[in-house]
């Protein structure tokens, strides 16, 4: 429960400092909703859970729609290619307002990536089976992957899914070549690896 209200209460801070740093981070409120949002739908996954036939279909829309948005979470992750607007002069002495925006840029991926983490141990936990459950993860690491590269290199959102669903695919397939293909292999990587260190941390006791 208190996981919960420490993503909430972050989401909201963040969010509400994003309506005065829009002169070098416009994108901001956007990007933190959208990175935001499929934190509280892994929420509801459970509720949505099928325990009868008819209760399928209604499962099957409300995944796709998660597992559709969920790459902006760690999308926020890219948005480190933002401080390329500021010099960081280091020789010239500190300069407050360019630590104070990187400062914050960090603490909206820290929430990104905090989210992530609590929407792995909600899919981690899902059913019963070890097996499914790790189908659910892998599946959340390569569309993360892919749905990041799609995003931040051929500028596509999740709405063209739905305005779009034939041609985004077909573009996407032609547009991947080896250096495309390798990126998405690293953000594979950097999402393992992620991961693997949050279990590392489960392992320890107080």
């Amino acid at each position: 429960m208190l996981a919960r209200y420490i993503a909430r209460t972050l989401f909201l801070v963040l969010l509400l400092i994003s309506l005065f740093v829009k002169h070098f981070f416009g994108f901001m409120t956007l990007n933190l909703i959208l990175a935001y949002i499929p934190y509280e739908l892994s929420l509801l996954l459970r509720v949505f859970k099928p325990h009868k036939k008819y209760e399928w279909p209604l499962f099957v829309i409300y995944s796709i729609v998660f597992f559709l948005l969920v790459p902006n979470t760690f999308y926020m992750v890219t948005d480190l290619i933002h401080l390329n607007q500021f010099a960081f002069n280091f020789l010239g002495g500190v300069n407050l307002m360019e630590w104070a925006h990187f400062s914050y840029l960090f603490a909206a991926i820290m929430l990104a990536l905090y989210c992530y983490i609590l929407i792995f141990m909600e899919l981690r936990r899902f059913t019963s089976s070890k097996a499914m459950n790790r189908i659910f993860f892998i599946l959340l690491v390569v569309l993360n992957a892919l749905g990041i590269y799609v995003g931040r290199f051929l500028r596509f959102h999740t709405v063209y899914l739905i305005e779009q669903p034939l041609y985004i695919p077909i573009k996407v397939f032609k547009s991947l070549d080896l250096e495309s293909v390798l990126f998405i292999l690293l953000l594979i990587g950097l999402q393992s690896l992620l991961i693997l260190m949050v279990k590392g941390v489960r392992e320890i006791r107080c």
